[in-house]
């Protein structure tokens, strides 16, 4: 029997199946691991089983060496959807393959055991001889036997320190057969499930019944759809994906829920752990990487039915899903910037029409793309337009920052609006949240001399000054530097801090408000682990009046003694270099004002800009979602832009400047032969130099196609299957990139 085998290796020149002669009495499965000999050099590698034939068109097939897994290590479904991320994202089998398996599978991750000892005799013998031993001068043999008698099993490493003994007392005794010493799985706990009561289904309101028994109807009849929830802040869709799933568990089915990183809150998982108790795993970025492996095998074992956690839980190894929702589904975050470069909606619809399971897509403001679809009938279209309690949306108020600082000589990031609205809350004892998207203390450092700019050394970015470390950051790349104390162009000492960050908001609100309780949550301040969970659940038990932050602070929280969301500089996403700017914007400035203003009290909100006047703010102030995307689509449609096409970027990086840009005029070359038998490709932009010219000491060229990617999906994927240059300049093709830097 042959076995065809592809390699763990990231390479495309080896990105193909390759014939092993499976040995006599070697059992062998589709799905597992396998350790070969690879190349004229007899290379130890790994790879994984996709096939089994009787028969090879080659001779002198090696044989494969080892069998890494009794069962198969993932199924062929898995399998089946690797080989379709493999065609649609240009990517190798084995880049796609990592998408399925645990974290830190490669650098040694496994599962955790624990030694335990326990008695082999009656506690009654075993007392009447550890009082003898005591007598005897056996004394730590004695006091182990005794503290043995009152806990059996105990770990190791507990008994020894109950008992004073080690290793060889433990082993003393096991020898005269009077304790037995194993080995039993210890689980890697994401969440701390004791900490979370039990809750029960709400009674729900009629707009929520309404989609809830439409999905209930979808999951017993496994029917494939996709639905659009478009929901106010506050209309209560979580209980709605709480029911589904509910019903999905009671169906035998399993369900895989999604939400953008930055709303993984510890509220988020509390809400899912109170309903499903240990029926739940979840899987983020902040588990350490033997959590996440732990949680992986619980879902691939199936001891448990829900998995909750971020874009990469789309992969979690389930089979008979039910249902895959992705809440907050206009998020940037649920696609991936590096290689394969995914959208966790495409990756769900797929494994939703392999399993017939049904997608809900969830959001206050859902992205344009997915309103359009449900506008043209792709996906089925259910609306909440009331909040759960029947209370109000939060009024919006809009600050001209520009009269702050001509007619009141205001100069602190604050509005005199603003002020007064905090101290208002701080004298009613209601909370206050502000957001800011920038961290640090200021955004840019400059000579005021000569106009110098400090940027870091590696990437074509300013540096983001940090008070606390009194250092100048990067945040492409991370890299710090002392703050220069005299301009490195010109020698002057008239070196300024500029721009605004959370770092000086929170100064500046203990400056005005000495009294006020303030937290601030950014990457500087949840960066350890359980930094979110500290800084949450010091809020909502009342430790601080004021939290201030940057994205963080925009989703997932529900604290409903909010009143007041505060908007600084409004104006930072309204003025990106990217088509969908004012998409983001009108989502961000919505999502955060729905903080306000969720319990009895009605809540307020204020918006600073420079811009009152831009029609993105006053659609967000007046929560209006169907007038900005009746005007945005039409300028989408008149402009040609997603979703009436899409934007594809090709991207040459390489750590030698000139080597890149002629490797990306190579593919200019080829981009336009293509072009001259095919009209395909309805605009192109470049190659240019990147927007972020250099990041981490690569230099970026792009040019990006308006085109239909299905249609020019041959044209790409021979693109994406060019040899990498033998002076490491390498490529990468971004459908519908999120990030136009």
């Amino acid at each position: 029997m042959i076995a065809k085998v592809i390699l763990n290796n990231r390479q495309h020149n080896i990105d193909q199946c390759f014939d092993y002669e499976i040995p006599a009495q070697m059992e062998v499965s589709v799905g597992c691991r396998v350790e070969v000999l690879f190349g004229r050099g007899n290379f130890f590698a790994r790879g994984i089983v996709v096939e089994i034939t009787k028969s090879s068109y080659f001779k002198n097939l090696k044989e494969i060496r080892k069998v890494l897994d009794k069962e198969p290590f993932v199924s062929e479904s898995i399998l089946n959807l690797c080989l379709w991320v493999k065609e649609k994202y240009f990517c190798s089998f084995y880049q796609a393959l990592r998408l399925f398996l645990p974290p830190g599978l490669e650098s040694g991750a496994r599962e955790k055991t624990a030694r335990y000892a326990n008695l082999k005799i009656s506690e009654d013998e075993a007392l009447s001889l550890a009082e003898d031993m005591l007598s005897k001068r056996a004394k730590v043999q004695g006091q182990m036997l005794k503290a043995l008698c009152e806990i059996h099993p105990i770990k190791v490493t507990e008994l020894y320190t109950l008992s004073g003994g080690n290793a060889s007392t433990l082993s003393s005794l096991a020898k005269k057969g009077l304790v037995e010493i194993f080995s039993e799985r210890v689980y890697r706990e994401a969440y701390n499930k004791n900490k979370y009561k039990p809750s029960e289904n709400y009674v729900p309101t009629p707009e929520q019944k309404k989609v809830i028994d439409h999905l209930k109807n979808n999951i017993s009849a496994s029917k494939t759809e996709t639905i659009l929830l478009r929901g106010v802040t506050g209309s209560g869709k979580t209980e709605v994906f709480l029911q589904a799933i509910d019903h999905c568990i009671k169906q035998g089915k399993t369900a895989i829920m999604l939400v953008p990183e930055i709303s993984l809150t510890p509220q988020t998982v509390n809400r899912f752990v109170s309903r499903f108790g240990e029926s739940v795993a979840v899987i983020h970025s902040r588990l350490s990487q033997g959590e996440r492996f732990d949680e992986w095998n619980k879902i691939k074992n199936g001891e448990v039915s829900v998995v909750v956690g971020a874009r990469s839980a789309i992969f979690a190894p389930f089979e008979n899903i039910g249902i895959i929702i992705l809440d907050e589904e206009h998020e940037t975050s649920y696609k991936s910037d590096t290689t394969p470069k995914y959208h966790a909606k495409d990756i769900a619809e797929k494994r939703a029409k392999e399993s017939g399971a049904t997608v809900l897509l969830a959001s206050a403001t859902p992205s344009l793309h997915s309103f359009y679809k449900a506008q043209n009938g792709e996906y089925t279209l259910f609306e909440m337009t009331h909040r759960y309690n029947e209370m109000e949306l939060p009024e919006v108020k809009i600050v001209d920052m520009r009269g702050e600082l001509f007619n009141h000589k205001n100069f602190s990031p604050l509005s005199l609006t603003l002020q007064r609205e905090i101290a208002k809350n701080l004298e009613n004892k209601t909370k206050t949240i502000l957001f800011l998207n920038r961290r640090g203390y200021s955004t840019f450092t400059s000579c005021r001399e000569c106009g110098y700019v400090l940027e870091c050394t590696d990437c074509s970015v300013s540096m983001t000054y940090h008070k606390h470390k009194n250092t100048m950051v990067c945040h492409y790349c991370g890299k710090e530097m002392p703050v220069p104390e005299i301009c490195p162009e010109c020698g002057s000492r008239h070196i300024k801090f500029f721009g605004t960050g959370t770092q000086k908001i929170e100064e500046t609100l203990l400056d005005k408000f000495p009294t006020a309780r303030v937290l601030r949550m950014d990457t500087d301040t949840t960066s350890h682990k359980g930094g979110h969970e500290e800084i949450l659940s010091a809020f909502g038990r009342g430790e601080a009046d004021i939290l201030v932050g940057t994205q963080m602070v925009t989703k997932g929280l529900d604290f409903p003694d909010v009143t007041l969301v505060g908007v600084l500089a409004a104006d930072t996403s309204l003025c990106m270099d990217d088509f969908r700017a004012s998409e983001k914007s009108f989502s961000l400035l919505t999502q955060v004002c729905g903080r306000a203003g969720r319990g009895e009290i009605k809540g307020r909100a204020i918006i600073q800009t420079y811009q009152p006047q831009n029609s993105t703010v006053v659609f967000a102030k007046d929560h209006d979602y169907l007038s900005f995307y009746e005007s945005e689509i039409a300028s989408r449609k008149r402009l040609n832009y997603p979703p009436f096409c899409d934007i594809i970027s090709i991207m040459a990086s390489g750590e030698n400047e000139e080597n890149t840009a002629k490797f990306m005029e190579k593919i200019n070359l080829l981009v336009k032969d293509y072009m001259k038998t095919n009209d395909f490709i309805s605009s192109v932009i470049g190659p240019s130099s990147a927007p972020l010219s250099k990041i981490k000491n690569q230099y970026r060229y792009r040019m990006l196609l308006k085109a239909d990617s299905e249609k020019i999906h041959p044209l790409l994927k021979s693109l994406s299957e060019i040899k990498e240059d033998a002076k490491k300049v390498f490529l990468s093709i971004d459908i519908n990139p999120t990030n136009m830097l």
